[in-house]
């Protein structure tokens, strides 16, 4: 799992200019398909929309398939933060209401 953590702090760290302070990443995931609203704040108080693109889907697509080994640690949302210290956070969520809406509309 660290590895795949180190490769979406890596590929979004990728996409920053000099003096970048905090990345922040949320993902809304549906096994098949995902919603990214990335952005990253610089020293200078501006804040830029990142990137996501299909390798960055991929990262999340394995990270759920060993996150969700275990039927008891299912989630549908991640919040990723990154700072540039190093310091690698990452949250999940389950939202059921968003899970019962994917059903219905499937």
């Amino acid at each position: 799992m660290n590895d795949i953590c180190e490769a979406i702090a890596s590929y979004l760290v990728q996409q920053t200019r000099t003096g970048w302070v905090k990345i922040i990443a949320e993902v809304e995931f549906f096994e098949d398909a995902a919603e990214f609203d990335i952005t990253c704040q610089y020293s200078d108080n501006t804040i830029e929309d990142l990137d996501s693109g299909f390798q960055l889907f991929m990262k999340f697509k394995a990270l759920y398939r060993i996150t969700t080994e275990n039927s008891e640690n299912k989630w549908n949302k991640a919040k990723c933060t990154i700072n540039q210290s190093g310091e690698f956070n990452i949250d999940f969520e389950w939202d059921q209401a968003q899970a019962d809406e994917i059903e219905r509309l499937s």
